[in-house]
């Protein structure tokens, strides 16, 4: 157990003395001990930055100041890394002044964009640019300090949230609780180190117990050991974990495979596990060699990212969906064409492009005005929508016009555009009898063997339909 207990080498009591020398002379555990915390912090909440500083003396607040003397960052550009590289290696100070009363918010300090001078302490900039209305700005600033008995040692700096949205005592929570376990790790790191100690595996077992992460201690393919949060996260129970045989069916099979990667130990990697219900959580899996007794082991480290993957994916699916219809947009479309001609070729099975333009729209505009010109695309939208397959795309492609993409369809398509043109009169004729509606539509098939790419598709579609158009406005 040398090297398990090296991973939670700690001491009970805080020092009387917080004197680590310079970054030179902070240990590499220390090193350690601050990259995970930047990490667990950008994995276990919506902030996409993080950066763990600790102090040479505890901070009081709101007086004092002390120098920073190492930090670690998730999130951050290489200028950034550089910069904050940079502030340590010159002494930056930090003063007490960023845990002013005014800005304490639970057990954290939150900063409104100009709260605090930029010469109290580092303060990142946002790169991004937040709309939300009464959201998170550019320069808003959430610190959560590291407190030992003396004062603050360090602190927790997060910005830039996925979802722009101001903390919550959820996200605080999370936050604080890194804090503690990082001063208690921290602290013991700066303590003098015995060479063994009886109680030292039974505080790492209880930090273990409180730990956010899933722990789990393998060997070969049997779990020898595994922590509460294991249990909590997937339902079963401490006796369950240590019969499963072997321990990786808790990953999804899909992503077993992933957990030989050289990244696991490095920075981790994301996988689907499976609860005992049968229910999926998303989790960042970390592994580190150790000695068990002799015999090679593993540690495994899990954390829960589920709302950082929903999160994203919510995010995601915003950014490919026009917000007026609902639609895809057209980014989605050139990004997903590309795919469907690589699969069309592989299987040698058609697709036909479909360009529509909604005829007499303009009118809706002019007449009654762009509101009612909204709620009519909404209402297309949906009529066009109904008329195709599950499997068919529909997209809104700029104003008025929209693409279809209908897979595995080739020669003769006459039946779904006449489908098409006649759910769009049909309502026109039912809501807006007195501005009537159709549409214009061109379309392009591609074959095995045409050599057509989508340019060639849209330019062609383009052409039929402005053809029909010219065709209907002919005397």
């Amino acid at each position: 157990m040398d090297e398990f207990r090296e991973h939670a080498r700690l001491s009970e009591a805080v020092p009387d003395g917080w004197t680590p020398a310079g970054e030179d002379g902070v240990s590499a555990a220390v090193h350690r001990i601050l990259d995970r915390l930047a990490e667990a912090a950008v994995a276990q909440t919506p902030f996409r930055r993080a950066l763990v500083s600790l102090y040479e003396q505890p901070l009081q607040q709101p007086a004092g100041t002390t120098r920073v003397v190492a930090c670690a960052s998730r999130g951050l550009s290489e200028e950034e890394q550089a910069l904050v590289r940079s502030r340590v290696k010159e002494g930056c100070e930090v003063s007490g002044g960023r845990f002013s009363p005014e800005f304490l918010l639970e057990g954290s300090y939150f900063i409104r964009e100009r709260g605090l001078s930029r010469d109290s302490g580092w303060c990142l900039e946002s790169r991004r640019r937040f709309l939300r209305p009464g959201g998170w700005q550019r320069h808003d600033l959430l610190l959560t300090p590291i407190c030992a008995a003396q004062g603050y040692i360090g602190a927790i700096s997060v910005d830039d949230p996925r979802d722009g949205a101001l903390p919550d005592k959820a996200r605080l929570r999370a936050l604080e609780q890194l804090a503690r376990l990082g001063a208690t790790y921290l602290s013991g790191e700066a303590a003098p180190k015995e060479k063994d100690s009886p109680g030292r595996e039974a505080l790492f077992s209880a930090l273990a117990e409180h730990c956010m992460a899933g722990l789990l201690v393998t060997s070969g393919d049997r779990v020898e050991y595994a922590n509460r949060r294991v249990v909590e996260m997937f339902g079963y129970s401490k006796e369950e974990l240590q019969v499963m045989h072997p321990w990786r069916q808790l990953i999804h099979p899909e992503d077993r495979q992933l957990l030989v990667q050289e990244d696991t130990q490095r920075r981790g990697v994301r996988a689907r596990a499976v609860r005992k219900d049968g229910s999926l959580v998303w989790v960042l899996v970390r592994s580190y060699v150790l000695d068990l007794e002799g015999q090679s082991a593993h540690l495994v480290d899990l954390w829960d990212i589920s709302e950082q993957v929903e999160t994203e994916g919510a995010l995601k699916q915003k950014a490919l969906r026009d917000p007026l219809t609902g639609l895809f947009n057209r980014h989605y479309f050139e990004e997903s064409i590309r795919a469907e001609l690589k699969r069309a070729q592989r299987y040698g099975r058609p697709f036909t492009l479909v360009v529509a333009d909604l005829k007499g729209f303009k009118r809706v505009n002019d007449h009654r005005g762009h509101a009612k010109g909204d709620e009519v695309l909404q209402a297309i939208a949906g009529v066009l929508k109904a008329s195709l397959r599950e499997s068919d795309w529909l997209v809104r492609y700029g104003g008025d016009e929209f693409l279809v993409v209908l897979p595995e369809t080739a020669y003769p398509v006459d039946i779904v555009l006449q489908r098409l043109q006649a759910a769009v009169e049909d309502w026109s004729g039912e809501h807006l009898p007195d501005i009537p509606l159709s549409v214009d539509v061109g379309w392009a098939t591609w074959t095995p063997g045409c050599g057509r790419s989508i340019r060639d598709l849209l330019g062609a579609a383009d052409a039929q339909m402005y053809e029909a158009k010219r065709a209907d406005n002919s005397p």
